[in-house]
């Protein structure tokens, strides 16, 4: 307990609490157990008024309370209840029982919310709340007394007869009061048990008989609900205190919905006054005008299926559906898949007349969400069709395998008879048996998909599938970390040259000799968190080893915007939908990559690409782009003929005859139509490619980027309820990435300063001394 000699004077206190809208009045003070009345036996020693009225004479007027305290200077502080100050305070007194009474209500109930509490100099606390606007009983149970109408409260600094000062818990101290909460609804409803309970002649039950007659009730529960309104309950609390009153006083009691409805309009209103002084109405002309933030996310291009193949249409329709995700998820996934089918068994040439440009449709994307969007699972449903196509390779591979044993073990048995009889031959000089057939070559496993696999057991995987594979991580930031990692510089180089599809690579181990992989390729598709892309491109884009052009390969990345909107749905997959998918892939995975399908555009097509091609040259000549997204977008060259070759073969595989046409025409042509499919393409992708490089902010400006969004979607709420202000604390404490220290906080803010987001009201230290708690208006702007 604190002692006497570290507080401040009170009256400096009393200065502070009318200041902010608490009327005052003195208390007799205590020393040594003898009251400064002078009475040696006082039953209330340090807790009876000094003035003739009591806490009726309690008043904010400055000059009032001067001249108390200059004439009692040592004068306690009581601060009336009830409708004066709109206080209820909950008082437990721990030597008559009220812990434990309080400790059986937690128990049942649950703890109250965070609001204003006072260590008593006796030992007790007072949780102080707005006052619920009903009669409230002055004991609620054993050693918890109710100060409401008819009621006060000693406060700090106020000294017990003990010595001990009263004290605010809290680094707050009494600026606690400021930002009080409303009792919860389970402490109504237990004062209302106890006011049901009260006999006639109880001080509270003669407001509980005055019954409200009909005609009257809506008009008095609305000027009820207005005096609670003006304390700053919220309407949550309103309701529920209406509720109350309607059963006990209204005759006949009015229909829940329509008490409901009183709640709701009166609640609705701004309540007049100040907190803190911070207004809580603003006038949008008071502001000026709302800057947008730099670095705020750009807005994307929406999806629309046309930009898909008929094939695969259905099964990202399915996939949307069943998930509740955006049709980007899927549709991203469908289109990656189809390039690591395809990947060298088919090549194109974009230009008509230069055969030394030609293009591997393998592509790298992915999804970008955060956590909890489903993106594994939206990954593993679009790729089922490419897995029942791996599980039946992995049985054929061990049926070949075991074929391979029987004749590898025949192989042997022969060649040792043949030794024995070119032996026994050489010895009579008679002519040597036939040599057996070479031993049978041991079968390699078909691979279309890897997950985690080494850099030599990905180029080993590569030898034996000419074709390409396809690469499917759950988290693709964590697979670039691991590449920006010293001494991983090889395995570095050897996945850039995949992305290209056609470049060889050799590997050297003593051990495993050499091998030589002719054109590496593969297609990968993943899943990335926007904090992690956000903090990786910062550093990964600064000039240095990094910035050599790996992320800029990741062509296909989708961030979609994600609504609130949300549907339950329970069904089955389509298995119609997933089997036309698979048609598809399967016709494509037979193709030959050693004979590859070559394509080249149609002659209409070819004009559209010549135009399409001179506007992307001119948008990268510019000077008006991000470097990186420069970068990203000179890959564009090959993306858009890659989609446009892949929209051609997902067509054409849906043909009776696939096969034999490709086969047979030396030369393949795209059509018009696929050219400008994969342009709509180009032009959508690019939308979210800009919302991906808009990332390559400073932390302050993403900071404040971030809080901005929080603003717009009314996250953050302020101690009286309401959104139009709030404390840098309320930030902070919400955890959000990037805005989860004061300092982070601190900074943001500034920046919506000076863009005109907020502005700041400076608080002031409370009479107890501690840092000034500074709070920000809201432009209501912002909600336009």
């Amino acid at each position: 307990m604190v002692s006497a000699s570290s507080k401040p004077a009170t009256a400096k206190a009393a200065r502070w609490y009318a200041a902010h809208g608490f009327p005052v009045f003195p208390i007799h003070s205590a020393r040594q157990g003898v009251c400064s009345c002078g009475s040696s036996e006082c039953a209330h020693p340090g807790k009876h008024p000094r003035t003739t009225h009591g806490f009726k004479d309690a008043s904010t007027d400055a000059a009032c309370i001067g001249s108390w305290w200059k004439q009692w200077p040592d004068a306690n502080i009581g601060i009336p209840t009830g409708a004066a100050s709109g206080l209820m305070v909950v008082d437990v007194d721990p030597r008559n029982g009220g812990q434990d009474s309080l400790d059986g209500l937690i128990a049942k109930y649950g703890r109250f919310p965070d609001t204003a509490e006072q260590i008593t100099g006796g030992g007790g606390r007072h949780f102080v709340f707005r006052h619920p606007g009903i009669a409230v009983p002055k004991t609620l149970a054993p050693g918890i007394d109710l100060k409401a109408e008819g009621g006060y409260i000693v406060v700090a600094p106020s000294i017990h007869p003990s010595g001990n000062a009263y004290q605010w818990d809290g680094l707050d101290g009494a600026k606690a009061l400021l930002r009080i909460a409303d009792p919860p609804a389970w402490f109504l409803e237990c004062i209302a048990a106890t006011r049901n309970g009260a006999g006639r002649g109880s001080p509270e039950s003669a407001t509980d008989s005055e019954k409200i007659p009909q005609g009257k009730r809506n008009d008095t529960l609305a000027s009820l609900a207005g005096s609670m309104r003006k304390r700053r309950m919220t309407r949550e609390a309103i309701e529920a205190a209406l509720l109350q009153e309607n059963q006990r006083r209204c005759d006949p009691p009015l229909s829940e919905a329509e008490v409901r409805s009183v709640a709701a309009s009166i609640g609705a209103y701004t309540p007049a006054g100040n907190s803190d002084t911070i207004p809580t109405t603003v006038s949008a002309d008071d502001w000026p005008k709302l800057e947008p933030i730099h670095g705020e996310l750009p807005p994307v291009e929406a999806f629309s299926e046309d930009l898909l193949p008929d094939s695969f249409r259905p099964l990202v329709r399915d996939v949307a559906e069943r998930m509740q995700v955006p049709m980007d998820y899927p549709a991203i996934v469908m289109v990656l898949s189809l390039a690591g089918v395809v990947n060298r068994r088919a090549t194109i040439q974009p230009k008509a007349n230069d055969t030394g440009w030609v293009v591997v449709p393998n592509l790298w994307g992915g999804i970008i969400a955060p956590p909890g969007f489903l993106k594994s699972p939206v990954i593993q449903a679009a790729t089922r069709p490419l897995n029942e196509i791996q599980s039946e390779w992995r049985e054929e591979h061990k049926a070949s395998l075991a074929e391979y044993g029987h004749a590898k073990e025949e192989h042997e048995l022969k060649r040792a008879a043949w030794k024995e009889l070119y032996k026994a031959s050489a010895k009579k000089k008679a002519k040597a048996p036939e040599r057996p057939e070479d031993e049978p070559e041991e079968p390699t496993l078909r691979r279309l998909i890897v997950n985690d696999a080494t850099f030599e057991a990905l180029h080993q995987t590569m030898n034996e599938n000419p074709a390409g594979i396809l690469v499917i991580r759950d988290e693709l930031t964590g697979w670039w970390s691991q590449l920006d990692r010293a001494g991983r510089e090889g395995e570095r180089a050897f996945c850039l040259s995949a992305w290209n599809g056609d470049t060889g690579h050799t590997i050297d181990r003593i051990g495993r000799g050499t091998i030589h992989v002719p054109a590496c390729c593969m297609s990968m598709l993943g899943g990335i968190q926007p904090g992690r892309l956000r903090s990786y491109l910062v550093d990964a884009l600064e000039d240095g080893p990094s910035n050599d052009g790996l992320i800029q390969r990741f062509q296909l990345l989708v961030w979609p915007d994600t609504g609130p909107e949300w549907t339950y749905v329970d069904r089955p997959p389509d298995p119609a939908s997933a089997e036309r998918a698979e048609r598809v892939f399967r016709k494509l995975v037979e193709l030959d990559a050693e004979n590859p399908a070559r394509f080249r555009f149609a002659p209409d097509a070819q004009e559209l690409f010549i135009a399409w091609y001179a506007e992307l040259e001119a948008k990268i000549r510019g000077d008006e782009l991000n470097p990186a997204l420069i970068s990203h977008l000179s890959k564009y060259r090959s993306l858009m003929p890659s989609l446009a070759l892949l929209f051609e073969l997902a067509e054409r595989a849906g043909f009776v005859g696939f096969e034999d046409s490709l086969l047979a025409i030396s030369e393949n042509f795209v059509s018009l139509e696929h050219a400008r499919q994969a342009a709509a393409w180009c032009e959508y992708l690019e939308s979210h490619a800009r919302r991906v490089y808009s990332c390559i902010v400073s932390p302050q400006l993403r900071a404040a980027r971030e809080l901005a969004d929080h603003l717009k979607r009314k996250h953050i709420r302020n101690k009286d309820g309401g959104y139009d202000w709030f404390a840098a604390r309320d930030v902070y404490v919400k955890g959000w990435s990037g805005l989860d220290t004061p300092d982070a906080v601190k900074a943001a803010l500034a920046v919506l300063q000076d863009a005109g987001w907020v502005r700041e009201v400076p608080g002031e230290s409370g009479p107890f001394g501690g840092r000034p708690s500074n709070r920000y208006q809201v432009n209501p702007g912002v909600w336009v």
